[in-house]
């Protein structure tokens, strides 16, 4: 074999290698540049479904606090309606004394409250200025005192009167302060139902 057929031979076998090597560097090549993408792909996917669970997130406060504020708007109307409707109620007691009907009124109050003492005979505390309205109402009642309290006295400041018991330290407050106070809960329940309807729980 001659020394330009072993060159030939040489630079054949260095032709194919680099020729391998090169396809061998192309296929890794290839192989990142497809890993790359594979890569990519999923890394914008996962950042497309972050960016929608983000959004969805945001969307769920976004819908849940005007939920909240409705509710409060609604909540703070009915309050407000409910408020409108006491201060009517108290503004309306307030003018009871001055109607023909007082008496009457109190008349079934003093009665009442006759009963809640414990019956027998009563001292009835009331407003100088009710004083003739106490007396009619308690026209053909035994056993009843009247006691007129001082204009500021603070055991009285609205229309009505206090039953007191005469032989035991029992009282029954029936004047119309104390009686709208007391019924307090029991008519914010009924208001709310009458102004919205359900059950009215006032919420």
């Amino acid at each position: 074999m001659g020394l330009e057929t072993i060159i030939s031979l040489i630079e054949a076998e260095t032709e194919e290698e680099v020729a391998r090597i090169r396809q061998k560097a192309e296929d890794e090549c290839t192989a990142i540049r497809e890993a790359a993408r594979e890569r990519a792909g999923r890394e914008r996917e996962r950042i497309l479904l972050e960016g929608e669970r983000k959004a969805r997130r945001a969307e769920r406060k976004v819908l849940l606090q005007a939920e909240y504020d409705e509710m409060k708007v609604l909540r703070d109307a009915r309050w407000q309606g409910i408020r409108e409707v006491f201060v009517a109620a108290e503004e309306e007691l307030a003018d009871i004394p001055s109607k023909p009907e007082y008496p009457a009124i109190l008349h079934s109050l003093i009665i009442e409250g006759r009963e809640i003492v414990g019956g027998g005979e009563i001292v009835l505390l009331c407003r100088s200025a009710d004083t003739k309205a106490v007396e009619d109402a308690t026209e053909g009642l035994d056993g009843v005192t009247i006691r007129s309290l001082p204009l500021h006295d603070p055991q009285i400041q609205s229309g009505g009167v206090i039953v007191r018991s005469a032989e035991a330290p029992i009282r029954c407050d029936q004047t119309f302060a104390t009686r709208l106070d007391q019924m307090r809960d029991i008519l914010t329940q009924k208001v709310s139902s009458i102004l919205y309807g359900g059950e009215g729980d006032g919420y």
